[in-house]
């Protein structure tokens, strides 16, 4: 949630604001259940208790968050000339699955959110929050300028009331929020945070900040409907009620013994056939196909068991994928500049003991996309850039960096060990390191 305000910050804003906040959860918890399998099919019930009433869930909606945020960081983001003591932080905070659930909450809620703190040691931390919990505040200019980050949270007992903790680019304060009566307590003083700015980064999936699949629910409750009809409709077959004419004086014992026997005897005045509804399996198919095709548009995702129709390159592939790359191309930009912000505040802090560290901006972030195409196309890049390195017009450590995915010190590392076997194993080191024995037999020979 994002709130606009040129307001204080003070005790009746705070209330006034939680309040909006947890009115408009119910919104975002829709969008959690349709993401977890929990759709309005569920809740459905007929009056005939005996008509068959299956509940199937084709879950599109977890796919398309889940295959949007594989396609974009399940190939780990990469820093390139980053120091190494961001690289370890990035690492000691688990980064690359961090960023992974931030990114798949941005599919779902319509944004996502890292909140950063110090741990006991002192070490820089940040950790994925729950969307449903953060509420950001930004002035009204046109810059819409970040000024302060609320997250609510209810306490173990929800009677209780609420967790509130507000952060602003100074300190952080903690309170408890009764709502029964209103009431908002300060459960202590502020205390100061170091990162020299709110410390937050807000992921925003659009302007609206609408979820990728939110959409699609219509359709997803339309696939339910039609799938879980289907099978309706087969065990209404398997139960079909069997229809005889001409056979008025049949007896309850009679049919015991027709299902005994599997035998039926009519005379040429009687018919048996069986009562079932009359359904276009064409039509339903053709609509159940249109649906999935539609789904699959808005999610801009790809038919999964119709790429092989487009041949095996990796050209063909991405043709196929380009409503896909479009998407993770826009979501590319926003998740590139929440992680320039990230870098920020783990500078701001670190300068603080270590003046030497650089600024975040000398970082590169570098995506790769993740799909069984860019095997082929990975293997080509390596084969040019191992040329460039032959031809002396890429360096060693450039490749590396590239192609192997190391970091700077881990290059450093394995190019000095490649040299030591290099010199090691060359005419001039077994030349240099010949005992005198061997070389006054060498001069005698």
């Amino acid at each position: 949630m994002v709130i606009k305000t040129s307001k204080p910050l003070d005790n009746a804003f705070i209330v006034e604001t939680v309040n909006k906040k947890l009115s408009a959860n119910h919104r975002l918890q829709r969008l959690q259940d349709y993401y977890e399998g929990k759709h309005d099919i569920l809740l459905r019930n007929y009056h005939d208790k005996t008509k068959p009433n299956n509940k199937i869930i084709v879950n599109y909606c977890k796919n398309i968050a889940d295959f949007l945020t594989a396609y974009l960081v399940g190939v780990p983001v990469k820093y390139e000339d980053a120091p190494q003591i961001i690289l370890d932080t990035l690492n000691y905070n688990d980064n690359d699955e961090t960023t992974q659930e931030t990114i798949k909450n941005m599919n779902i809620f319509g944004f996502g959110c890292e909140l950063f703190y110090t741990d006991g040691d002192g070490i820089a931390r940040f950790a994925s929050i729950d969307p449903r919990e953060s509420i950001f505040i930004m002035n009204d200019s046109i810059e819409e300028v970040l000024t302060a980050f609320i997250r609510v949270y209810p306490k173990e007992d929800k009677d209780e009331g609420y967790n509130v903790t507000v952060y602003t680019d100074k300190a952080i304060t903690q309170y408890d929020l009764s709502l029964s009566v209103g009431e908002l307590k300060a459960t202590g003083s502020e205390q100061a945070h170091y990162f020299n700015d709110v410390p937050v980064v807000f992921y925003p999936n659009n302007k609206e900040h609408i979820g990728t699949f939110e959409g699609v629910i219509p359709l997803q409750n339309a696939l339910n409907k039609i799938v879980s009809d289907e099978i309706n409709d087969f065990e209404s077959f398997v139960d079909a009620y069997l229809v005889l004419n001409g056979m008025q004086a049949t007896q309850s014992e009679d049919i015991a013994k027709m299902k005994q026997d599997r035998v039926l005897l009519l005379d040429g005045d009687s018919k048996a056939e069986w009562l079932v509804k009359d359904v276009n399996n064409t039509h339903i198919k053709e609509l159940k196909e249109s649906i999935l095709k539609r789904i699959r548009e808005l999610g801009c995702i790809p038919d999964i068991e119709d790429l092989g129709s487009f041949g095996a390159s990796g050209v063909a592939l991405k043709f196929k994928l380009i409503p896909t790359e479009i998407q993770a191309s826009k979501q590319e930009r926003i998740i590139k500049r929440g992680i320039q912000r990230k870098l920020e505040l783990l500078y701001n802090i670190l300068l603080i003991t270590d003046k030497s560290v650089g600024n975040y901006t000398d970082i590169d972030v570098v995506f790769e996309r993740n799909f069984i195409m860019i095997l082929d196309d990975k293997i080509n890049q390596m084969t040019m850039d191992l040329q460039l390195v032959n031809s002396e017009l890429m360096s060693r450590e450039t490749f590396l960096m590239r192609n192997a995915e190391m970091t700077p010190a881990e290059v450093k590392k394995e190019l000095k060990t490649i040299d030591k076997f290099h010199y090691e194993t060359s005419d001039q080191y077994a030349d240099t390191f010949k005992t005198h024995k061997e070389k006054e037999v060498e001069e005698n020979e």
